[in-house]
């Protein structure tokens, strides 16, 4: 998928398969990637919605020239020794870093499921306070994922009056779009000397 679109997938992929207790009942958590205001009152809760909301250049990677991309684009094969990022063959001139900002809504009708789910994605694994980290398995990178905002607690309602339960959080994911990829041939031998006895050098 083309960029934007495999960072979507991404973030939906994050916090896919959550649920949260009613009783003795498990409640699966829904995922969807944004929703009309009109379609609330049709849906099953809890429910969490994702929306890309901002793209932003990132002044503080900014490279220029040719930059060796420590990892296999999509659509590219991997290096023998992925490893070790340094032998990438991969090339490219100018990449363009980016911010992409998500707002990631949880939604219920129970204060309590709100909560459940509060905790839920305050672990490592989903959207935590510090070192929350994005996998991209279209070109295999594992991308930073920063809480720069939230949860915060607002309560709203459906187009019935219905009251829901919310928990917003702001969250930021590094990516960049690439210039064309190159895969220079590498040198495999050095010619240390050279004589040319048939044309010797004059005296």
């Amino acid at each position: 998928m083309p960029w934007l679109r495999n960072e979507d997938a991404a973030v939906r992929r994050k916090i896919h398969g959550l649920s949260v207790k009613d009783g003795d009942v498990e409640l699966p958590v829904g995922v969807r990637f944004s929703l009309p205001e009109n379609e609330l009152a049709d849906q099953d809760f809890p429910l969490i919605i994702i929306e890309r909301t901002r793209v932003s250049r990132d002044p503080s990677r900014e490279w220029r020239g040719s930059v060796q991309l420590k990892y296999a684009p999509e659509g590219y094969e991997p290096w023998a020794d992925m490893t070790d990022p340094s032998k990438s063959p991969y090339f490219t001139r100018d990449p363009i870093p980016y911010l992409i900002d998500y707002q990631v809504t949880a939604l219920a009708r129970k204060q309590k499921h709100i909560a459940d789910l509060a905790a839920l994605l305050s672990d490592l694994a989903y959207l935590p306070a510090r070192f929350g980290f994005l996998e991209v398995p279209e070109d295999g990178t594992v991308r930073s994922l920063d809480l720069i905002g939230g949860p915060e607690f607002p309560v709203g309602w459906d187009e019935y009056r219905k009251r829901l339960f919310q928990a917003v959080y702001l969250v930021q994911v590094t990516s960049e779009v690439l210039g064309e990829v190159e895969n220079p041939t590498r040198v495999k031998e050095v010619i240390q000397k050279i004589n040319d006895t048939q044309h010797p050098w004059p005296t």
